[in-house]
């Protein structure tokens, strides 16, 4: 017999180790750490490169996703998303 999940559950970020709550029965949350710049804090602009995927070599893992333009030369994020298994 599965009892049903009630309630709220939480978990820690790996990555910035910030706190997340979610409502049962989720089990898994998304950080938005991802999109903050690890250098000055503010949010990041989606970035998409201009050139091809064969071109720019995203197969060599150079993908980039946010870019912050506080900096000079721009601070190019390559993060993803984290996972926060809750319990």
């Amino acid at each position: 017999m599965s009892v049903p999940k009630v309630g709220s559950a939480e978990g820690i970020c790996s990555r910035c180790g910030k706190t997340l709550r979610r409502r049962r029965p989720a089990d898994v949350a998304i950080c938005p750490c991802y999109e903050y710049c690890p250098h000055c804090g503010t949010k990041m602009t989606p970035y998409t490169p201009d050139l091809t995927p064969t071109t720019y070599e995203s197969e060599k893992g150079l993908d980039v996703f946010y870019v912050c333009n506080n900096h000079s030369p721009p601070y190019y994020s390559k993060q993803k998303p984290a996972e926060v298994h809750l319990s």
